[in-house]
């Protein structure tokens, strides 16, 4: 875990970019959002049919953004927050924060830079986990504290262009005996970008990741490095289709000999079309190596496909629409002929009271079938919205 040396080194660069952001910038701009929710769920824990609990929520998600300029150089501070509450239920209720500091340095024409600074505090999204819970009382939370730099050579409008990425991730879990799963992250990533039509470029990434587990609270030693290898392509032919294709090798090459490694394929494919002035589809393909949330094994693949739907009927109205499959493939010790597949559908319509006033209505289906009985799980939920914007 971060040693009290590199916590006070984080915190005085956080309150030095604050400074500077307030005291140097020649402009600045301040914007807000405010989302809220109003959701019915038959099974707010993702547990078996016999151990479902369902309630009543409230959650405020608010996101506060200020800005400021000096030069070509841009800083920019951000909040966002989610805050539940759990009408029966109020041990469940969870209040989160992800504050940001980000500042973009434009040395020349063809040298940019940029740096964030993020702090996280945070309940875990259960569908994102492939643990078993039945007897939860409380969502998994964790806190995460990550340094992170990039360094680009060219402009997008370039013939090449070079990224150099670097990032130092913390992450503590605390609480539901899932400490275990803390872990601190080194990531370095290269890209190189060249463009073969006015609209189209080609593109080459490594992603290395190396991920260090506490000694003290793993039974194994956990440690593994990650490696990802792709090219691809992406676009934006028309004003109305953009999109992106990578496709690659994954290498997921543990320290302890009895976990199982993993490699093959990786891909990731996302692209947007917009048919016309009123509906715009969202494809979206994905295969990766997860790391596990059960104790003392390795990590699975997944296989995620998704499709999603926007309709205006009129410029006030319109419908949304997601569905989306995806495959695990756990391939780890005891368990490793275990299959999990998840599947997930969203129906909605938002109407614009006012230009900074949106209302909407959504039902939602979540579910996770498993060879293993007590992994499956299914929730249904109604939800009523709400978004307010400041700018």
């Amino acid at each position: 875990m971060i040693n009290s040396n590199k916590s006070i080194l984080l915190a005085t660069v956080i309150v030095a970019a604050i400074a500077s952001t307030q005291v140097y910038g020649q402009e600045t701009g301040f914007s807000a959002d405010m989302d809220s929710r109003l959701t019915y769920e038959d099974n707010i824990l993702r547990a078996t049919d016999a151990n479902a609990i369902s309630d009543t929520s409230l959650v405020v998600v608010p996101e506060l953004k200020l800005g400021g300029i000096l030069g070509k150089q841009r800083f920019t501070a951000t909040y966002a927050g989610e805050y539940a509450n759990y009408f029966d239920n109020s041990d469940v209720s969870y209040t989160d924060h992800d504050i940001r500091l980000r500042a973009d340095f434009d040395h020349s024409y063809r040298f940019t830079s940029r740096f964030d600074l993020r702090y996280k505090n945070e309940h875990e999204d259960i569908a994102d986990s492939n643990n078993i819970f039945n007897n939860l009382g409380e969502f998994n939370t964790f806190s995460e504290k990550q340094v992170a730099g990039k360094f680009i050579y060219g402009r997008h409008s370039s013939l090449g262009q070079l990224e150099l990425g670097l990032s130092y991730t913390d992450r503590d879990y605390d609480n539901n005996e899932q400490e275990f799963r803390s872990f601190e992250r080194n990531l370095a990533s290269l890209g190189f970008y060249y463009r073969v039509a006015p609209r189209t470029r080609l593109l080459a990434e490594v992603i290395y990741q190396d991920y260090e587990y506490s000694s003290d609270t793993n039974v194994i030693d956990r440690d593994f490095e990650y490696l990802i290898y792709r090219v691809g392509v992406e676009w934006a032919l028309t004003n109305q289709l953009e999109g992106t294709v990578k496709i690659g090798y994954q290498d997921r090459d543990y320290a302890l000999d009895t976990l199982n490694d993993i490699d093959g394929l990786s891909y990731e494919a996302n692209l947007d079309w917009e048919l016309n002035t009123y509906t715009a589809i969202g494809l979206l393909a994905k295969r990766e190596s997860i790391e596990s949330s059960v104790e003392s094994t390795g990590g699975f693949l997944r296989t995620t496909f998704g499709v999603s739907v926007v309709h205006g009927f009129t410029e006030l109205t319109k419908i949304e629409a997601e569905i989306g499959y995806s495959e695990d493939e756990l391939v780890f010790g005891i368990v490793a002929d275990r299959q999990d597949e998840r599947r997930y559908a969203t129906f909605g319509v938002l109407h614009d009271l006012r230009a900074w006033v949106e209302v909407g209505a959504n039902l939602s289906f979540e579910g996770r079938d498993s060879n293993v009985e007590l992994a499956n799980y299914k929730v249904n939920s109604i939800n009523l919205t709400a978004k307010i914007s400041f700018n």
